[in-house]
C-alpha cells in the first residue's frame, strides 16, 4: 500500500468531526486526501459538473462494478462485503494521490502557519481521512488494508446531532435510526479492531488541549512538533438559538496558540442545540435511539 499508518475518523454527520480533523491536521506530518472519504470518490455539490462526473466515472463506478456494492455510500448503513485485493490497491492509490490535489488553505497547503508543504514533505505525511454515517461501515475493509492504521470513533450526544439534522429538514425517525446504527457499528469496532479509540465530542470542546494530547498519544504523533493548532471557523448555535460565525468567514482557516484553543471552541454548543428541540421531537428520537445513547453514557431523561 502507498499509505502508511493512516488515521481514520469515524463520525456521524453534524457530530463535530471538523474539529477533531483539524486538530489532527495541525500536525506537520499529517495530511488529508481531497475531502471527506465519500467526497474523494463521488465529488461534492461544490465541484463543477465535469469534475464530479469524472470522479464518478473514474473512481466510484469501477469500485461499484467490481465489488457489487456502494462502498462509499454515505446513506448505506450496512456492513460491507470483503473487497478484492485489486480494488483495495485502487482505493489506496486514489486516497494517496488525493493529497497532492488538495493543496488549498483548508486542506494541505500549509504544514505550519504560512509555511507551505513541499511535494516531498506531503508525500511522506500520514494520511487522514474522515468517514461519516454509512462510510463508518468501511472500517473492516480499511483495517484489512492497513493493519497499522489508527481509528477514532467520535461520539456525541444524539439530541444535539438530532437538532442539527432537523434544522436541515430531516425527519426525526430517520435521524434516530442513523444514530442507532452508526453508534452500534462504532461500539462494535472499538471492541474488535486494534487501535480503534472512541473519543467524546464533549471532552473535545470542554478541554481541547487535553483532548489533543490524548488523541496524539493514541495516534503516535509527537505533539512537540506543533507550533500552533488550526481551526476552521464555522457557524455555531448561540444561547439565543441563532447561528453565528465566531471569526472570519465560514470554513476559513485560522491558527491558534495551543493554550488559546479553549477561547475559540465553544463548550455550550450541545446545550444550545438541545434547547431548540421540542418535547415531541426529543421523545421520538429517544424512543428509537435512546438505548444507543445510554450505551455511550448519555442521559435520556
Amino acid at each position: 500500500m502507498l499509505n502508511h499508518k493512516p488515521i481514520f475518523i469515524n463520525a456521524l454527520a453534524r457530530g463535530g468531526s471538523n474539529i477533531i480533523m483539524n486538530l489532527l491536521l495541525s500536525h506537520p506530518n499529517v495530511c488529508i486526501s481531497s475531502g471527506e472519504t465519500h467526497k474523494v470518490f463521488k465529488g461534492t455539490k461544490w465541484d463543477s459538473f465535469f469534475y464530479r462526473f469524472k470522479k464518478r466515472i473514474l473512481y466510484d463506478l469501477p469500485i461499484r462494478f467490481y465489488t457489487g456494492q456502494d462502498i462509499f455510500g454515505i446513506n448505506w448503513l450496512e456492513p460491507r462485503k470483503p473487497v478484492p485485493s485489486m480494488i483495495q490497491h485502487y482505493i489506496d492509490r486514489i486516497l494517496y494521490y488525493g493529497r497532492f490535489k488538495a493543496s488549498i488553505d483548508t486542506h494541505n497547503k500549509y504544514k505550519y502557519e504560512n509555511v507551505p508543504y513541499t511535494a516531498e514533505e506531503l508525500s511522506e505525511c500520514r494520511l487522514l481521512t474522515k468517514g461519516l454515517n454509512g462510510v463508518v461501515f468501511t472500517v473492516d475493509m480499511f483495517n484489512e488494508m492497513y493493519p497499522d492504521a489508527v481509528f477514532f470513533g467520535l461520539i456525541r450526544n444524539g439530541l444535539a446531532i438530532c437538532e442539527g439534522y432537523i434544522r436541515r429538514g430531516f425527519a426525526v425517525e430517520n435521524i434516530a435510526n442513523i444514530y442507532k446504527l452508526v453508534v452500534k457499528k462504532m461500539l462494535d469496532a472499538s471492541i474488535r479492531v486494534p487501535n480503534y479509540f472512541l473519543v467524546r465530542y464533549e471532552d473535545m470542546v470542554s478541554d481541547p488541549l487535553l483532548f489533543m494530547q490524548k488523541i496524539y498519544k493514541y495516534a503516535d504523533l509527537d505533539i512537540n512538533l506543533l507550533r500552533k493548532a488550526r481551526i476552521q471557523s464555522k457557524a455555531i448555535m448561540n444561547t439565543n438559538g441563532n447561528r453565528q460565525i465566531i471569526r472570519g468567514q465560514n470554513r476559513q482557516l485560522f491558527w491558534y496558540e495551543l493554550e488559546e484553543l479553549h477561547h475559540y471552541i465553544r463548550k455550550d454548543i450541545n446545550e444550545n442545540q438541545i434547547r431548540q428541540l421540542n418535547v415531541k421531537d426529543k421523545q421520538k428520537f429517544i424512543s428509537v435511539a435512546g438505548d444507543a445513547m445510554k450505551l455511550l453514557g448519555y442521559q435520556t431523561d
